[in-house]
């Protein structure tokens, strides 16, 4: 019964109609689960709005798919099995979509839905955008072309029209013969409000006081006041750095770790709360490092802006380093061609764009420029290249303490180097180097090993052939045990590795002599000496009757363990019987010479002191200089060959470093010999004559607040491209935008003081025969809420959401972030109450709740993430840990706050949903408390109080702004 009520719940807060078995047959099967997918997978190639109809098939109205195309009648009512429709999507003869096949369930909807008559409401063709481009191959594209006229305001005379926005749309309306819908009620406007501006949910106090009066609501001050918060850069920032492809590391082969990429990340919210103009944050993203500055303040954020060029994902390990090179430009004009001007130039590496007009020679002119800007330098480790990191301008006291720091530690580590000598040199008077000749050495290759072992001879000197080591993995899962037969005597054991600073600091060793075991942990970070691989273990006692045994472990390290050799020096031969020593105690494990020279003493105790000194300086080290993920000119600046096919090896031409050259608009701004042109490259993209620039950025403003871009492919306004509903809208806005100082809080306002921007989602018949696809906006369109306002909401509503800003969200994490044993209980999804912009993005390891809710992929640059609705993100509510936690600090807060079961259930709907609960589902939620028996006792009281809210948060209303 419980599960039932929790299911009757769920379903009655979802938006719309929804049953769990639709009518094939019915308009809102075809609503909820035909159009969707024809409109995500289709419209691209087959829908007026196409820029060619592909194979002569349209399938954005029911002629068209009746009607079918090159191949013949895609839909067959009633025949499943003969309509090419479906056989394309089972991907029988045909194979579609392209990019992969469907879903099953997707599939066996169309199944169903043919079979029972493919009911399909759209009876007219919808018009095509009076707005085109020339097929032609060298015709220019219409978004390649200058605004020389800026669009009149259309004179509608329409009292619905509160602004320019409004008059054009109004404009369509008519000539399409549509009527806006009615406006949204004042409560989902303002959650609308809410999330569009900040990513998070009005508070409680506003939606009651809005409640109260809600003729008096004034929405402009209350739109200005989440504009005016640090909260709008967070959500605004965020949607940047989707475009600019950010994470926290590598990814790729080699998943090495980003850590300062938090700081490009905080320069990116900081400019969006600013109200940086746009043209100016083209600028430094591109070209930061190449500007002048007044203060050190100014200088670090231009340097920190760079970060844009260096954050994407590179193939470290590649042994072709030239190749390298060219990989890593060819992803930055792919980043720059998205984030600018919504073009693919990658295309052109190989050869000449095959729809737009961009040649080869282009794609290499900016080649040079990227060729000749340092984003790569020296190694991690053997082949594995490093990326660059640059200083940061401090403070002159800040400067002045780490010199002087240094120069103690150089002061004391030379101090030490002296007196080690001293301490070898006194150790080896008379004692083992003289009596080499009888010494045991057991190799690596004789030894008994346990797991899998790397053999290695990359550092040098080594015993024999080489060396291994553990690769850093699988620890305790792995050792190695030397074992050999002695003569009776007293031997001096010596262990033999290369070391070095990737080493691990406590290597468990045993060493089994004749009186037992001892344990020793050795620093592989050190050495014993300079000129050999050996570390003294100790002198012990071994009786010929048993094996002399060394084992090596490697439970509890951290770090590479090496091993190469274990060397037995005999110490009861003639030569050493006057050394006066003695047998090792076994419970030490070691004996020192009976009598130590005081030279040896003395010279033992000040090694001491001096590392106790070093030991203090170090942790008394003032904050380190910081350094950015930043980009700067090459040694060597100079123009790119052309790359045969795109092959490093196979030059053609020398290209002159330039820009694009099919571009209705002239820069003719020239770059010096002596420098790489990436400023000269970002002051022609930040031109406010530059075609492309202001209108992609602003058609991508407009897809985040309206649900759809005015150009549905905001990151495409190529030949693929869609084309624009509203050209002459969009050409207004872009003009206004640059004529107010590229200033994205404008341009928002502009948006949200619209009318359209207040209309409801509410759907209605005449309008959709006419447009179905509300490709003229007459009604608002539905949004899903990011993975990133689902988990802050959550957070926000159960009290525990900090605001404050953090810092690196990896600074805990080695270079190599494989070797963090990363997983969602690690760091990808370690515990933190801060919002979901300050987690790790770490490449191929994302936190589920971002994975489940379509999170933009950052290995590219992406300006609309994709949007899908699928079964594993309502299990996710409903079954994940971080929900189910929350729904139970959120019970347990209201359960604290009011005796009211009523007011309980309106605070509860109030918090999650921005508005009070409709009657039918405070009533359902009432009948479910009160399934509790009265001398229930508190935790039994609190867990179903905690299953009451996981239904309201699993719920459709919580996920969709409406």
């Amino acid at each position: 019964m419980k599960l039932i009520a929790l299911m009757q719940l769920t379903m009655s807060i979802v938006v719309g109609p929804l049953s769990f078995a639709q009518d094939p047959s019915s308009a809102d099967f075809f609503e909820s689960r035909i159009r969707p997918v024809l409109v995500k997978h289709c419209y691209e190639c087959h829908a007026g709005t196409s820029q060619s109809i592909k194979g002569g098939l349209r399938v954005d109205w029911e002629g068209g798919l009746i009607q079918g195309g090159d191949s013949g009648a895609a839909l067959v009512s009633g025949k499943p099995d003969d309509s090419l429709l479906l056989s394309a999507l089972r991907f029988e003869e045909l194979e579609m979509p392209p990019t992969g096949k469907l879903p099953i369930e997707i599939i066996e909807d169309f199944e169903s839905w043919i079979k029972h008559g493919a009911f399909d409401p759209r009876k007219t063709s919808p018009q095509q955008p009076q707005y085109s481009n020339d097929n032609a191959p060298d015709a220019p594209l219409w978004s390649f072309k200058t605004i020389e006229n800026v669009p009149d305001v259309p004179r509608t005379d329409s009292d619905w029209s509160e602004t320019t926005i409004d008059q054009f749309l109004v404009a369509k309306h008519r000539e399409q013969k549509l009527l806006p819908i009615e406006d949204t009620d004042p409560s989902n406007l303002m959650r609308r409000m809410a999330f569009d501006l900040t990513g998070l949910p009005p508070n409680a106090v506003d939606i009651e006081r809005l409640l109260h009066a809600p003729r008096d609501f004034d929405f402009r001050a209350y739109a200005d006041g989440l504009i005016s918060s640090a909260r709008f850069g967070e959500h605004w920032g965020r949607r940047w750095l989707d475009v600019a492809r950010y994470a926290d590391s590598n990814g790729g082969d080699f998943n090495a770790t980003f850590h300062d990429a938090w700081r490009y990340r905080n320069y990116v919210v900081g400019a969006y709360n600013a109200d940086m103009p746009f043209d100016q944050f083209i600028i430094e993203q591109i070209a930061g490092d190449l500007l002048p500055y007044k203060t050190s303040d100014e200088r670090h954020r231009q340097l920190v802006a760079t970060g844009f060029l260096m954050l994407g994902a590179k193939m470290l390990s590649e042994r072709d380093k030239e190749k390298l090179r060219m990989d890593v430009v060819d992803e930055q004009i792919g980043a720059i061609g998205t984030a600018f001007l919504g073009l693919t130039l990658g295309c052109a590496r190989c050869h000449d764009h095959k729809f737009d007009p961009i040649p080869t020679s282009d794609y290499y002119a900016l080649a040079g420029i990227f060729k000749s800007t340092n984003a790569l330098e020296g190694e991690i480790q053997k082949y594995v290249s490093n990326w660059k990191r640059v200083p940061l301008p401090i403070e002159p006291e800040h400067q002045q303490a780490l010199a002087a720091h240094a120069e103690k530690l150089k002061v004391v580590k030379q101090a030490i180097a002296g007196v080690e000598k001293l301490v070898v040199a006194e150790s080896k008077k008379g004692k083992p180097s003289e009596l080499s000749s009888s010494d045991v050495i057991v190799d690596d290759r004789q030894a008994e090993l346990v797991g899998n072992w790397k053999a290695s001879g990359l550092s040098k000197p080594f015993v024999g052939v080489g060396y291994i080591h553990d690769e850093n993995e699988e620890k305790g899962e792995k050792s190695v045990l030397f074992r050999t037969r002695l003569a009776t005597g007293t031997y001096e054991v010596a262990f033999a590795f290369q070391g070095g600073a990737t080493r691990a600091l406590n290597v468990p060793v045993a060493v089994t002599h004749a009186g037992g075991i001892a344990q020793i942990e050795v620093n592989q970070q050190k050495q014993g000496t300079a000129d050999e691989p050996y570390c003294v273990l100790g002198r012990f006692k071994f009786d010929d009757k048993q094996d002399a045994l060394v084992s090596i472990a490697t439970a509890g390290t951290s770090g590479f363990v090496v091993v190469d050799a274990i060397r037995f020096t005999p110490l009861d031969s003639p030569k050493s019987k006057s050394d006066n020593t003695k047998a090792a105690d076994p419970k030490s494990g070691a004996s020192d010479a009976a009598v130590d020279s005081s030279v040896l003493a003395t010279a033992k105790k000040r090694l001491e002191e001096l590392n106790e000194d070093l030991k203090a300086l170090q942790k008394a080290a003032p904050i380190p200089a910081p350094t950015a993920l930043a980009a700067q000119e090459a040694k060597q600046i100079g123009d790119c060959a052309i790359c045969i096919r795109g092959e490093h090896n196979m030059p053609g031409n020398v290209v002159p470093r330039g820009f694009l050259t099919k571009l209705d608009y002239e820069h003719n701004e020239p770059i010096p010999a002596d420098q790489s042109g990436r400023l000269q490259l970002a002051r022609w993209i930040a031109n406010e004559r530059n075609p492309l620039t202001a209108r992609v950025y602003v058609n991508r403003i407009w897809n985040h607040l309206m649900g759809v871009g005015i150009v549905a492919s905001v990151d495409n306004f190529g030949r693929l491209g869609q084309l624009p509903s509203h050209p002459e809208l969009l050409d207004r806005l872009a003009t206004e935008f640059t004529q107010h100082g590229w200033s994205t809080k404008w341009l928002v306002r502009e948006i949200v003081f619209s009318h359209a921007y207040r209309l409801s989602s509410r759907t209605d018949a005449a309008n959709e025969s006419i447009d179905p696809e509300n490709l003229y906006l007459w009604r608002a369109n539905r949004k899903r809420l990011s993975a990133e306002s689902i988990r802050d909401t959550l957070l926000l509503a159960s009290e525990q959401l900090e605001t404050s800003i953090s810092e690196s969200p990896v600074s805990e994490l080695g270079t190599l972030v494989t070797q963090n044993n990363a997983n969602d209980s690690g760091y990808s999804q370690r515990s933190t109450s801060q919002r979901t912009l300050y987690m790790p993005i770490v490449r191929n390891e994302l936190p589920s709740v971002m994975r489940v809710f379509d999170f933009a992929d950052p290995d590219f640059g992406e300006g609309d993430r994709p949007e899908t609705t699928v079964p594993e993100q309502a299990l996710w509510m409903l079954n994940s840990k971080f929900a189910r936690s929350n729904a139970e600090q959120i019970a347990e807060r209201l359960l604290r706050q009011n005796s009211d079961v009523t007011q309980r259930i309106r605070f509860l709907y109030i918090g999650a949903l921005g508005r009070p609960p409709t009657r039918v589902e405070q009533e359902l939620a009432t009948n479910f408390v009160n399934e509790l028996p009265l001398n229930a006792d508190s935790q039994r009281v609190a867990t179903h109080w905690a299953d009451l809210v996981q239904a309201v948060i699993a719920s459709t209303s919580f996920r969709v702004i409406d």
